[in-house]
């Protein structure tokens, strides 16, 4: 028992001397990063999707450098977009200028230089943010409500490219930027027939006025969105401009109308407006059955910048 017991108390002290001692990872290189023109990074930088970032870096270390890399959200050591193996001569100072595409998704990402020992014992690293900023627009929860033939002060009028909501009030003056409306049809609730219910239903303003023979726009703007109701891409598949383009481009391709029926919960509405920027409105949920005007949709829009 004794003996057991002095063995344990060893083992303590020897750990509690290792805790003490220098960590393995320390930072012994340093990076140095030239500017030597546009799209040079050399701190912390927001960019747009896609565009060209280059680092233009010295790295020295009193440690002989065997690897020297890039990482892009590294997790330990992986993540590596170029790497180099060095040889005696630049085994304490190395120079190099790398070229990358920054990410098409927007957010920040972490780029780290550094550099490896033989055998890939880690020596020191640099890190630097680069956030790419959303090259499209992102609205989200919008109370899309059906029109009210008496105070006409719900919002059911949109603009997709600001995301703002109008009411027949406030949309007489700012036509210009509305994309689509939205109403309640009850015309084939009184058959029996299911094929013939309308139900919700987006439309742009150059449809014809007898499905919104309750409001007189005869004198507003009309724009003339084409849109398309679709199952794909996912919604939240949307990250880049260049996805909504995919998007709209291959649901508009054919059967693109100026007026949608039948809109559910969970729906995808692939649009382009007269200005010719491509976007997706989901219906995330729809609160009433009838034209009354407590009917509303919320909806999240996402669209090209």
């Amino acid at each position: 028992m004794k003996k057991l017991l002095t063995i344990a108390i060893i083992g303590l002290a020897f750990l509690q001397s290792c805790d003490k001692g220098t960590p393995v990872d320390g930072n012994n290189a340093v990076v140095t990063l030239d500017k030597k023109g546009a799209g040079f990074v050399t701190e912390d930088v927001t960019v747009n999707p896609g565009d060209s970032i280059f680092f233009s870096f010295t790295i020295t270390s009193a440690t002989d450098m065997k690897y020297v890399s890039i990482q892009k959200n590294p997790v330990n050591q992986t993540a590596f977009l170029k790497r180099d193996t060095l040889n005696d001569a630049n085994a304490n100072s190395y120079t190099a200028t790398m070229r990358f595409k920054a990410d098409t998704v927007n957010g920040p990402w972490l780029y780290r230089i550094v550099a490896h020992a033989d055998k890939g014992v880690y020596i020191g690293h640099k890190d630097i943010v680069v956030t790419v900023t959303p090259d499209y627009y992102y609205y989200t929860m919008r109370v899309f409500q059906v029109p009210d033939t008496v105070s006409k002060t719900n919002n059911t009028y949109m603009s997709a490219t600001t995301g703002e909501l109008f009411s027949y009030t406030t949309g007489a003056a700012n036509s210009a930027k509305i994309d689509f409306g939205i109403y309640y049809d009850t015309t084939g609730k009184g058959t029996t027939a299911t094929t013939d219910d309308s139900l919700f239903c987006i439309y742009s303003l150059n449809a014809p006025s007898a499905y919104t023979s309750f409001y007189d726009i005869s004198s507003w703007t009309k724009n003339a969105t084409i849109m398309k109701k679709a199952t794909s891409p996912a919604f939240n598949t949307l990250t880049s401009a260049g996805a909504i383009r995919a998007g709209a481009t291959t649901n508009l391709a054919s059967g693109a109308r100026n007026r949608i029926t039948a809109l559910t919960t969970g729906n995808l509405l692939y649009f382009k407006t007269a200005s010719g920027k491509s976007g997706c409105l989901q219906m995330i949920y729809l609160n009433g059955s009838t034209a009354e005007k407590s009917t509303y949709a919320l909806v999240d829009v996402k669209i090209e910048r």
